[in-house]
């Protein structure tokens, strides 16, 4: 008797956990932006590497990338930037990193500079700069940067910039369809985890 209990006082706390008590909400947890979702799961994450925020959310970044693979994009936008000159070319730059398949790594050495060296990158330039450190050589970088597949990935970050009206970042949008909102976990005591499940739970609703 002790023993169910135990068993039963163990399954109220797991669903009254605030994790699983709680029905994730529209206008609450998400909002709808669309009213067709894409062909196939899609998460995509805008972001910058001038945000502050953008550097706290990496480690969630993270976890999209590693639960969805190459339903998972990471999409810079051209707001958020130190001037004219990195908000023309800083689509552009990150196509370039990701066409030389050095993104992750491009990403950590740039937001560590910014945000914990408290070195700022005012050029293209510099951030080319980075990518040689990183072991690319110029010809490669230059040949990549020219590269239609650059082009044309950097042509889409900067139209899905405006079909979705980023303006702010991070901004993650799901199916191309959903908005996720983090203030609606404001209480949570695990806000990666939440919004992790908020992710699943967005991607499998039109799926």
């Amino acid at each position: 008797m002790k023993k169910l209990i135990v068993a039963l006082v163990t399954l109220v706390f797991v669903a009254l956990t605030p994790t699983q008590a709680q029905e994730f909400q529209e206008g609450v947890h998400y909002r709808v932006i669309g009213d067709t979702p894409s062909r196939a799961p899609e998460i995509i994450d805008f972001f910058s590497f001038y945000c502050g925020g953008c550097y706290q959310y990496a480690p969630f970044s993270d976890m999209l990338a590693e639960e969805f693979g190459s339903s998972f994009n990471k999409y810079h936008v051209n707001i958020v930037v130190p001037n004219a000159a990195i908000r023309d070319n800083i689509q552009s730059v990150w196509a370039t990193a990701i066409v030389l398949g050095i993104d992750k790594q491009f990403k950590e050495r740039v937001f560590q500079n910014h945000f914990v060296r408290n070195r700022m990158s005012n050029s293209v330039t510099e951030l080319k700069q980075i990518m040689l450190d990183l072991g690319v050589e110029e010809e490669m970088y230059n040949r990549a940067t020219n590269s239609m597949q650059a082009r044309s990935l950097a042509n889409r970050m900067s139209s899905l910039q405006r079909q979705f009206s980023v303006s702010r970042t991070p901004t993650y949008i799901v199916n191309r369809k959903y908005e996720m909102l983090p203030g609606g976990f404001n209480n949570s005591s695990n806000f990666f985890e939440d919004y992790l499940r908020l992710a699943r739970y967005l991607v499998a609703k039109d799926f």
